[in-house]
């Protein structure tokens, strides 16, 4: 069973410890946030 608890957070929060690696993919929220997962496939479109 999946509990979804609605949080606040501030775009401060979500960029603290931002990290865009090609081998790593993106990360945010101090490494607690998969922007983009290494295993993501890359953007295709403009």
């Amino acid at each position: 069973m999946m509990t979804i608890k609605q949080i606040s957070v501030t775009v401060r929060e979500i960029t603290a410890g931002y990290v865009n690696n090609d081998e790593q993919g993106v990360r945010g929220y101090d490494g607690r946030l998969d922007i983009r997962p290494p295993y993501q496939r890359e953007f295709i479109y403009n």
